[in-house]
């Protein structure tokens, strides 16, 4: 039990999750502005920010993450990541020096977009991985 210099009591914060320690306000503020730029379909329309919380199967979060991680480590090997969107859809290009015109395009990836994008394919197979393990109860 917690008494306060006000009278006021509570119980003890003993086994409660705190989630305050657990998230940092720089991490938040860009997992933000990433998932707000990915809100802007192809088409042009606004999703819904909670969108994603009706799923899709977890093997699709799973291969998405290894897309990610893949980014990761080129980065982190001193490759300059680019995606460009073709009619056949998205290709991943690796170069050993960054490409002007790519970057006037804004093709290429980021380590901090490659961070939050591996987060978000977490964070949805988990969710999938959690409704489905509540649907076997």
């Amino acid at each position: 039990m917690r008494l306060f210099k006000s009278g006021a009591t509570r119980s003890s914060n003993e086994g409660k999750i705190e989630y305050f320690g657990f998230r940092h306000p720089l991490t938040e503020l860009s997992f933000g502005k990433y998932m707000l730029k990915h809100q802007k379909q192809e088409d042009g329309n606004m999703r819904s920010s909670s969108n994603w919380w009706n799923g899709w199967d977890e093997s699709i979060s799973i291969q998405s993450l290894v897309r990610h991680v893949e980014d990761l480590q080129a980065i982190e090997s001193n490759f300059f990541v680019y995606k460009i969107k073709t009619p056949q859809g998205e290709k991943t290009v690796y170069l050993i020096k960054p490409n002007k015109i790519f970057d006037r395009l804004k093709y290429r990836v980021s380590k901090e977009e490659a961070y939050n994008a591996a987060r978000f394919n977490i964070t949805a197979g988990l969710l999938e991985h959690l409704k489905n393990k509540q649907n076997e109860k």
